[in-house]
């Protein structure tokens, strides 16, 4: 599998995450922009690239923002916070890389429809030699 920029990392520790699973299951994460219309589950994580890739840098890294969606603010709140236990600090080997990942919690954002759903966006900084 080619690597995505570490989108294959951060969807591979986060679908087999227990604290992430508990909440949503590994099916309604997404490495895409967004969530497709067809899913209505209640809570879903999609992961996205936030920041120019950067080749001349000597070292791998990229910018992800990884939007933890619920019906309850508080559930998008520890959706978050088990993507940060997931990865922050944790390096893994993915695709014959290995990674490490810094992450940080930005504030919940309310649902701006009716049918849309609170927000906690978590954002990624991936990194690897």
């Amino acid at each position: 599998m080619a690597e995505y920029y570490g989108g294959d990392y951060l969807y591979s520790v986060l679908s087999t995450d227990s604290g992430v699973t508990a909440i949503t299951s590994a099916d309604n994460i997404f490495n895409d922009t967004m969530v497709p219309e067809t899913n209505t589950a209640d809570n879903t994580i999609n992961l996205y690239l936030v920041e120019n890739f950067n080749a001349a840098l000597e070292y791998f890294q990229s910018q992800w923002s990884v939007d933890c969606r619920a019906k309850k603010g508080y559930t998008a709140l520890n959706l978050a916070t088990a993507v940060v236990a997931a990865v922050n600090r944790v390096s893994s080997a993915v695709g014959g890389f290995t990674y490490f990942a810094t992450a940080e919690i930005l504030p919940v954002i309310n649902p701006a429809y009716d049918a849309d759903k609170f927000n906690c966006p978590v954002q990624v900084r991936v990194r690897r030699r």
